[in-house]
């Protein structure tokens, strides 16, 4: 602070402090200084000397830095100590210096309070001793801090101490150690908070008996709000504890009697609420206490019994008076079962009801027998009122004494006329001897009877009927009469007939399509077969058949394959369509088609069904018509013979006409003195190379036609679309036909028949030739094109600006026989799409946006196809792209 400033507070008369906005004190004049010994320091930090506990102090800085920041003017009431040691009581004011409403600095007076004359302060204690003393409930009186003043003689009685020794009550053990350190935080909480506070703990008497009290505490304020005084009032409750203590040893051993009793307990409050459930009905409910004390809105009771218990016990607790119900309990599996639920209430000695005990007995099964008991009295009434059905009631000695009236309709004949069943004709012949064995036989040996027999009926039809007799004895076991109920099964028979039939054709069916079911229940490995399934595999129908059996007839790839099916069916469903081959024990080989869904039955278990059906002669001939489609495509190719001859002769001219050619000139040359050797080198050199073309032109050429079997070798597309182009050359220049070629750069090898490709791309290329004969009003032209594809296939398309297809075309080109030129054979691109499919690869056509069409086929490169084969591919020299006319 400045100096000049430090002089004035000085000299004031009074004791000034001044104050930072964050509450720290950083100047006291000499007064203040004087008066509490305490000296300002030289770090500017000054710290009031509170007096009293460290806890109460720390509490009483806290609220003059809290008043500070409020902003405004405040005074308040600080307990210290004079520099000679006497505890004094200062009222500080203060006010806030603010520039632009933020305070700069805080500036306070402390004054001393004045005390009263020592004669009216002892009047004035005598007063308040006489006041506290009586009180008759042992009251101690504290300071603002804590320190123990007063108390009265009750609780100076109760402790059996004087004043000064119960000054020191925190260390003496007047509180019980288990109740001392929450009973001090909650009297500082208090403290804190200048509120009152309610504890409960034990104080020792003076006899070393530890009691309950409830202690309150009040704090006793001036005008201004200051805490002068705390009141402690500590009532005695110890009788209530134990009470309480007792109280709840009881319940506890009420529970454990509860828990105890083999039968639902439910505890009800008075207004009906659940307040405890035994163990036995919580594990019937397979609940927990809280989801069941709003039994009304839950499911534990049986919907149509909810309304009637609700009232029951409302009714009881308006009324006081038991109730007892029969109600449907839900279990804890979802299961209703019968109870018989009692309630009585536990009145206390004036009559007031404390609490409702509902005893829940299990009387499901008692239900169940009263049920079957009602029902077979039920039978018995209807038996003798006339139920639905043809009731004959028989003497001991077999006599017919009685019947119902749907008997008398169905017969339209007395009960007296019926009696003569075995001789009147309306037993059918046939069955005649089997009733009479059977019925008689029951009569003789008192034994209940069950057989099936035809009775005419009035109008002339013969129907099935099933006879059921039981003998009624009575308490001697002696048979009073017997009772035959007739049951009209003729529908029955019949369908049972149609489902005979049904099998029977069905089993036809299976044999003649060669086709056989199966099941197989993966829980217990339970295999179930047709007849045919039996002759397919070639196993005796009277032989158990089990997943080995099964297995042992598969040849190895189809034993890996099953494998793998039986693995993916166990686990889900699905459905399986799948070949295999099957060994038999001849060495012979079948070939079957299974067709399978796997799912769970009706019985939750993992199942799989299905057929299987020998395809072993279509398979043979298919591999035969593969065979005669191989046989084809070479019919073809000789056929193409003689339209390539003039094609093949121009090729080989050429060739052979440069040789001739060559000859000459080399002839001319030597012929000369001296003789032209560079010359005669380089026209030798070109007969050489003529000569070659010629032969490249055979080897081609019997390549074409040869009928070795097919090499899956590595092909170069570029390559071979070079050749055929070659070897088409004069029929494209007779045609005036233009040759494209898009050859894709470092296209992969495919995996085929060098041949069998060759024979496609010129089946392919003559079409396009053919399509544009008539064509003369543009550029005749065709573009072949190869390239990769990311798929990991090799793609070939020869497109031509020629007629095209239809659309109703589109879908048969690729037919057998289907052609759509006048002198056309229609094998060609059946023939080409053959040789594509048996190389795994793809054939389709589709139509050009202006003219034309486009065929083409995608063949696996030999990565992909993964044949294996030493043969390198040739890198022949060829042109990526260009033109050939």
């Amino acid at each position: 602070m400045q100096t000049e400033l430090g002089r004035v507070l000085d000299a004031l008369p009074g004791m000034v402090f001044s104050a930072l906005p964050d509450g720290r004190i950083d100047f006291v004049n000499k007064d203040l200084a004087h008066f509490s010994g305490v000296p300002m320091a030289e770090t500017n930090a000054w710290e009031w000397p509170v007096h009293g506990e460290p806890a109460e102090a720390s509490m009483i800085v806290d609220r003059f830095r809290s008043m500070l920041s409020r902003d405004e003017p405040f005074e308040m009431d600080i307990p210290t100590l004079r520099a000679d040691g006497e505890r004094r009581l200062l009222r500080v004011r203060c006010n806030p210096m603010l520039t632009d409403s933020k305070v700069q600095k805080w500036y306070g007076l402390a004054n001393e309070r004045e005390l009263a004359s020592t004669d009216s302060r002892t009047e004035h204690e005598t007063d308040f001793q006489r006041i506290v003393d009586s009180i008759p409930v042992p009251v101690a009186v504290t300071t603002p801090t804590g320190d123990v003043e007063a108390l009265n003689n009750p609780a100076l009685e109760y402790f059996g101490m004087t004043l000064e020794e119960l000054k020191n009550w925190k260390a003496i053990e007047v509180v019980h150690p288990e109740d001392l350190q929450h009973t001090i935080a909650d009297q500082l909480e208090a403290h804190r908070t200048a509120t009152f506070y309610n504890v409960e703990s034990r104080h020792l008497r003076s006899d070393g008996v530890y009691r309950w009290h409830n202690v309150l505490g009040l704090p006793f304020k001036d005008r201004d709000g200051n805490i002068l005084r705390w009141f402690h009032l500590l009532v005695d409750i110890d009788d209530r504890k134990k009470a309480e203590l007792a109280l709840a040893m009881r319940e506890r051993e009420a529970q454990l009697v509860l828990e105890s009793i083999p039968a639902g307990i439910a505890v009800l409050a008075p207004d009906g609420k659940v307040e405890a459930i035994n163990g036995p009905l919580l594990r019937y409910y397979g609940r927990k206490l809280e989801e069941l004390r709003d039994w009304g809105n839950t499911d534990v009771v049986h919907p149509d019994d909810m309304p009637r218990m609700i009232a029951a016990v409302s009714d009881a607790v308006a009324s006081g008076s038991p109730y007892d119900r029969e109600v449907r309990l839900r279990r804890s599996d979802g299961t209703y079962r019968w109870f018989q639920v009692t309630g009585h209430p536990l009145k206390s000695e004036d009559g007031k009801i404390i609490r409702w005990y509902a005893l829940h007995m299990d009387i499901d099964d008692r239900k169940q027998a009263e049920e079957a008991l009602a029902e077979r009295e039920r039978e018995s009434r209807l038996v003798i009122d006339g139920i639905a059905g043809m009731i004959a009631i028989f003497s001991p000695d077999a006599k017919l004494i009685g019947g119902n009236q749907q008997i008398i309709d169905y017969f339209q004949r007395p009960i007296e006329e019926l009696d003569n069943w075995a001789t009147n004709g309306i037993t059918h012949p046939d069955d005649l001897q089997i009733c009479i064995d059977s019925f008689m036989g029951a009569i003789a040996t008192g034994e209940p009877y069950d057989y099936e027999t035809r009775f005419l009926r009035h109008d002339g039809t013969w129907r099935w009927f099933q006879l059921r007799g039981l003998p009624l004895r009575n308490t001697d076991g002696r048979i009073v009469r017997w009772y035959g109920l007739l049951t009209d099964i003729d529908d029955r028979k019949r369908t049972e007939e149609n489902l005979r039939r049904s099998e029977a054709f069905l089993a036809d069916a299976q044999r003649l399509s060669k086709t056989g079911s199966f099941s197989l229940k993966f829980g217990t490995d339970e295999v179930t077969w047709s007849a045919e399934t039996y002759r397919i595999f070639g196993i005796d129908p009277s032989t158990r058949v089990t997943l080995r059996t099964i297995l042992s007839r598969l040849d190895h790839d189809s034993f890996a394959s099953v494998q793998r099916v039986l693995e993916r069916a166990r686990e889900g469903s699905g459905d399986f369509d799948y070949d295999i081959t099957l060994v038999m024990p001849d060495k012979s080989m079948k070939h079957v088609r299974v067709l399978a869904h796997s799912e769970q039955n009706k019985d939750g278990e993992q199942e799989l069904t299905g057929a299987v059906q020998d395809v072993t002669e279509s398979r043979r001939a298919e591999e035969t018509l593969n065979q005669v489609r191989s046989e084809l495509a070479y019919v073809t190719r000789v056929t193409s013979l003689g339209v390539l001859t003039a094609s093949i002769a121009h090729e080989v001219n050429q060739p052979l006409a440069g040789i001739v050619t060559n000859a000459n000139t080399c002839l001319r040359v030597l012929a000369t003195e001296p003789p032209n050797m560079e010359v005669a080198k380089d026209t030798a050199r070109r007969m050489i190379r003529d000569a070659n073309r010629a032969a490249d032109v055979i080897v081609r050429l019997r390549a074409l036609f040869s009928r070795k079997p097919p090499i899956i070798e590595p092909i170069d597309m570029n390559e071979i679309a070079s050749e055929v182009i070659a070897l088409a050359l004069s029929d494209l220049q007779r045609a005036r036909v233009s040759v494209a070629t898009e050859f894709g750069h470092n296209l992969p090898p495919v995996a085929g028949a060098r041949v069998q490709l060759q024979q496609v791309i010129m089946n392919l290329l003559r079409n396009a030739i053919e399509a544009l004969a008539g064509i003369n009003d543009r550029p005749k032209q065709i573009i072949i094109k190869t390239q990769a594809d990311p798929t990991g296939e090799v793609q070939v398309s020869v497109s031509d600006d020629g007629v095209g297809f239809a659309s109703q075309e589109m879908g048969r080109i690729f037919d057998a026989f289907y052609t759509t030129k006048p002198d056309g054979m229609g094998i060609g691109l059946s023939v080409s799409r053959s040789i594509v499919e048996n190389h795994n690869g793809r054939l389709w056509a589709k139509a050009n946006n202006s003219h034309g069409a486009t065929v083409a086929f995608a063949i696996p490169t030999y990565d992909v196809a993964g044949e294996s084969c030493d043969v390198e591919v040739r890198d022949r020299p060829h042109s990526p792209s260009g033109t050939v006319r």
